[in-house]
């Protein structure tokens, strides 16, 4: 098919899925409401940005830039939730309510239901008039040139690899954050470009690829984040308790910092080097697969 409308198909899909990860989100035995509702805006954000081109004359600024906001405002609550899970899976004292780990758990999950009350707010208000907008400027573009669906995405799949590969490279070790972070999010974009493509012999083995890579960066990238917000605990909430404080949560750290080398090791292995190399050659042997598929 024509690659605005194979890219349109997949944007319309994805907004819908928002759409009812929206509705949802009141609903407080849906915990899932919110992970729904950051993958799908997550494809929507990717796709919008990798079909760009084919979308300049429709899809404003101002819906992007909407989106954009949307999205960012869901990201400390899902970093507040996967920190609260973290804790409890790890603290040796779940059950002493006492404990500085269990008083950090508690405001974590505090705050993530006060940012959820803002979210439910900010989409129930914003996002019906963004989504009918982004609706109206998708199906207003129009098919130019002679370049399908498969074809088209072979090209960007091609570049993301590309860029994906060079931003592994830079990677200057476990405490380099940011370069395994904007490999994760490469990773995410290459994977997100093959997923529609997925029933193609091959294509499916390359997505898992991407998947266990983004898992392991995004992993690190959480992991930091705890450390983070553990070396921010105030004195005053465990003063009494100072030794003990001190030596739980130092030992969670370290718990931490051990899960961080061996992610980092593994990666190291899987993804940089020889093994490194047969990821970028499973990426070119799938863009060929597509354009292929797109003749």
């Amino acid at each position: 098919m024509p690659a605005v409308k194979g890219a349109r198909k997949l944007m319309l899909q994805h907004l819908e899925e928002a759409e009812a990860a929206v509705e949802r989100l009141p609903r407080p035995d849906d915990p899932e409401a919110l992970h729904d509702l950051r993958v799908a805006l997550r494809h929507l954000r990717t796709y919008l940005a990798a079909y760009r081109k084919l979308f300049a004359d429709t899809v404003s600024d101002k819906s992007l830039e909407t989106l954009r906001e949307l999205t960012q405002l869901t990201g400390p609550a899902r970093d507040a939730e996967v920190q609260a899970q973290w804790l409890a899976e790890h603290s040796r004292s779940r059950r002493a309510t006492t404990s500085p780990a269990t008083h950090l758990r508690t405001r974590l999950t505090q705050h993530h239901e006060e940012l959820l009350l803002d979210i439910r707010e900010r989409f129930a208000r914003d996002f019906p008039r963004l989504a009918a907008r982004l609706r109206r400027q998708l199906k207003r573009a129009k098919a130019s040139g002679r370049r399908t669906f498969g074809k088209d995405t072979a090209k960007r799949v091609v570049r993301q690899g590309h860029r994906l590969r060079e931003r592994l490279d830079r990677i200057e070790g476990m405490a380099d954050v940011e370069g395994a972070h904007a490999s994760r999010i490469t990773a995410k974009r290459v994977r997100y470009l093959l997923e529609p493509f997925g029933k193609l012999d091959g294509v499916h083995d390359t997505i898992q690829r991407l998947k266990e890579l983004q898992d392991a960066f995004g992993e690190l990238h959480d992991l930091h984040v705890m450390l983070e917000t553990m070396s921010d605990v105030p004195e005053s909430a465990h003063a009494s308790r100072k030794r003990r404080a001190g030596s739980e949560l130092a030992a969670l750290a370290s718990t931490a910092r051990r899960r961080m080398t061996r992610l980092y090791a593994q990666s190291e292995q899987r993804w940089r080097g020889a093994e490194g190399a047969e990821l970028d050659e499973a990426l070119a042997q799938a863009a060929s697969t597509l354009r292929k598929a797109g003749r």
